[in-house]
């Protein structure tokens, strides 16, 4: 009960860590907190169900995933049947998520601070299991948390998030069957990715720092390909819902200026950095309201929102930046 206690303490502090960082990651909209904590709550139900119900509900023998012969005789064999089931069983619960949270969940953004969230929930009663049950010293116990806990536990939350911006990239369209294509291969990226990870696990169990290398650049060159969309897709949105703002409430150069992102532009028109950044805030709160309002059908205090940054996008525009900048 000791070990219990103290691993679930000592579990949470990296947890917390990360969550907080998620909560934080979309600067327009802050999540529910009662979302995530839904969303922490499904990926730990998830891990109490795959660890300990499901191993009692079908028989050993009779399931290739749990069978204590595949994992001898087939251990990648086994180790891809975890894969397939565990992001196919998140999958589910973020769809539900989704389903559930569609006011909030309105973009690849949602997608991973949603399914990552859902992972660590996962991860965090998982390492619980691991290090209750596969430690009997405490030299033991700080090696499988350093594992698990430090270079793996954000590979669950990479995994599930990979599965959210599947569903949070199918908001973007109307079209059925690219919705389900984009929710199809945000599923298949994470269990390919979970899968090539297994492999290396095997290929790599003497070489702890060379795997954590190998996570780590996976996870650097996927942020570095959504940052690359996102600013296209950014760009392309504020040109689209800022047009019908020229010129009531925006000069044609401000609006051209914030679709290229031209600093040039911006230093002819006199704006600092400073003044550029309150501008791209506004402008960028603007159209996340007006997408929100017109393509995705939301509902309730948009159309006050909207006005009250239409106002505060005029002021920027004009020059007035009043005693804040």
């Amino acid at each position: 009960m000791e070990r219990l206690l103290i691993t679930a303490i000592v579990l949470a502090i990296p947890v917390y860590f990360y969550t907080s960082s998620l909560a934080n990651i979309d600067r327009f909209e802050k999540k529910p907190l009662p979302s995530l904590i839904n969303a922490f709550a499904c990926g730990s139900i998830l891990a109490i169900t795959f660890d300990q119900i499901l191993p009692y509900i079908f028989p050993i023998s009779a399931t290739p995933i749990f069978s204590e012969a595949t994992w001898e005789d087939n251990p990648l064999k086994a180790l891809i049947g975890i894969a397939v089931t565990q992001e196919t069983l998140k999958g589910i619960l973020v769809a539900i998520i989704y389903l559930r949270c569609r006011r909030e969940f309105n973009g690849w953004v949602d997608g991973i601070v949603y399914g990552a969230t859902l992972g660590l929930g996962f991860a965090y009663v998982d390492n619980i299991f691991d290090l209750t049950s596969q430690t009997q010293t405490w030299e033991e116990w700080i090696q499988v948390f350093f594992s698990h806990s430090i270079v793996f536990c954000g590979m669950e939350a990479f995994w599930a998030a990979l599965v959210g911006i599947g569903f949070g990239f199918a908001r973007y369209t109307h079209v059925t069957s690219q919705k389900v294509m984009l929710i199809l291969g945000g599923l298949i990226a994470a269990i390919l990715a979970h899968v090539i990870h297994n492999i290396a696990l095997i290929l790599l169990q003497e070489k702890l720092w060379l795997m954590s290398l190998f996570n780590y650049m996976a996870l650097a060159l996927l942020t570095i390909l959504l940052l690359l969309v996102n600013r296209y897709i950014a760009r392309q949105q504020l040109r689209i819902y800022l047009s019908d703002e020229v010129p009531d409430f925006l000069s044609f150069e401000c609006y051209e200026a914030l679709c290229l992102s031209n600093s040039n532009t911006f230093t002819f028109l006199g704006m600092s950095r400073e003044q550029r950044r309150a501008l791209f805030q506004v402008a960028e709160n603007l159209v996340q309201k007006k997408m929100q309002l017109i393509e995705m059908g939301t509902s309730g205090s948009y159309s006050v929102e909207i006005a009250g940054l239409r106002q505060e996008l005029r002021r920027l525009g004009n020059g007035d930046w009043g005693v804040d900048i």
